[in-house]
């Protein structure tokens, strides 16, 4: 009869333990407000250079939908909005890792056609990029779905070694959106 109730314990512990390890991980991503920023991700490739860092590059393609889903899907016109500008992040590991993060702060993006913006040029960190951004139709409850197209370099992509990586989108009142991405790695 012990024999069955310590079978049976075993995995109950194993369980237990389980979902010990991952509450620091949901109180993270609770505090981030990453339900708001829907992200999905077409192309993911970095390239790592020879040389004394920065000198990498990465070419992302993603569509992404503003929901605002901690604010109640109330809309804030300036904020809500990319076209004044946002941050991208990529770290290896899943979301909410704890790992350096590379980080791009895309400027405001000028309108150079019907729902499409652009920026060239370089950013705050030093890194040369070419965005551009596209507003998609947008579906009920949300503040704007966006396609984006972004190239950057040099950039110090060395922590990105192995998938998954943490590809992180923050709208300028803080909304964040992470996927955790399989991304193609050059070395």
């Amino acid at each position: 009869m012990k024999i069955h109730s310590f079978t049976l314990a075993k995995p109950v512990a194993i369980a237990a333990l389980g979902a010990l390890l991952l509450v620091p991980l949901g109180r993270g991503v609770a505090r981030a407000e990453g339900s708001d920023v829907t992200v999905t991700l077409s192309k993911l490739d970095i390239t790592h250079g020879v040389g004394a860092e920065p000198v990498d590059q990465y070419d992302l393609v993603a569509n992404f939908n503003n929901t605002e889903a901690s604010e109640g899907g109330k809309c804030e016109r300036s904020s809500d909005v990319p076209i004044n500008g946002f941050v991208v992040s990529l770290q290896e590991g899943a979301c909410g890792t704890t790992t350096a993060a590379a980080t791009v702060t895309v400027p405001p993006l000028p309108k150079i056609g019907k729902n499409q913006y652009k920026f060239e040029g370089v950013t705050k960190e030093g890194v040369m990029i070419d965005a551009t951004l596209t507003r998609l139709t947008t579906p009920k409850k949300s503040c704007g779905n966006w396609h984006l197209v972004l190239d950057a370099t040099p950039i110090d992509l060395s922590n990105i070694q192995t998938n998954p990586v943490a590809t992180s989108l923050t709208l300028p009142d803080g909304s964040l959106g992470c996927l955790s991405a399989t991304a193609a790695i050059d070395r």
